[in-house]
């Protein structure tokens, strides 16, 4: 994938989480078991890196230890839009990057702010995304209902826009799915 690609990439999963500030999280434990939690993602960079505050001690960074394999999933009913972000995590200490990506309310976790002795960061390289829009089913369902009723035949529900995008070379392609 050249950087133009992983800048479209990128802007297009960018508009399909929309404002997502709380995402879901998953890891595995020693058995591989997943547990998922809240998170408060705090930046999507250009490299496709997301960045978020996690506790350097605990059950996240003994998973992260473990298996750096993790999931992040976002959802947003109301538009139709669902996003799952695959990739790899590591605990990283950078007091610069910790002031810059600095957010008030992780006070409530981190009362020493960005020096407190317990805060890292997560960082999470995004290897593949996908997400699913049916939003766009929305509309072309409508017109199917129409359709329907003025032809008396079935009406047939869109599924929407479904995309599978790779942001890592070699991994698996581009490639674009829709239902109609």
């Amino acid at each position: 994938m050249d950087e133009s690609d992983l800048t479209q990439a990128l802007a297009t999963l960018r508009a399909k989480m929309g404002g997502a500030g709380t995402v879901m999280l998953t890891a595995c434990d020693w058995r591989f078991m997943p547990a998922s939690r809240p998170m408060m993602m705090q930046q999507i960079d250009d490299d496709g890196v997301i960045w978020f505050f996690a506790p350097n001690d605990g059950d996240l960074a003994e998973r992260i230890d473990v298996n750096p394999r993790v999931n992040v999933t976002c959802s947003d009913p109301a538009r139709g839009v669902y996003v799952s972000l695959s990739g790899y995590a590591r605990l990283v200490f950078d007091l610069d990057r910790a002031f810059a990506l600095w957010d008030a309310r992780m006070e409530t976790w981190f009362p020493g702010g960005p020096t407190d002795a317990r805060l890292a960061l997560l960082r999470v390289d995004i290897h593949e995304a996908e997400y699913w829009d049916a939003g766009i089913a929305r509309k072309v369902d409508l017109l199917s209902l129409a359709r329907a009723a003025l032809t008396g035949q079935p009406m047939h529900a869109s599924m929407g826009e479904h995309q599978r995008l790779a942001l890592r070379p070699g991994r698996t392609s581009r490639r674009t799915q829709s239902s109609a």
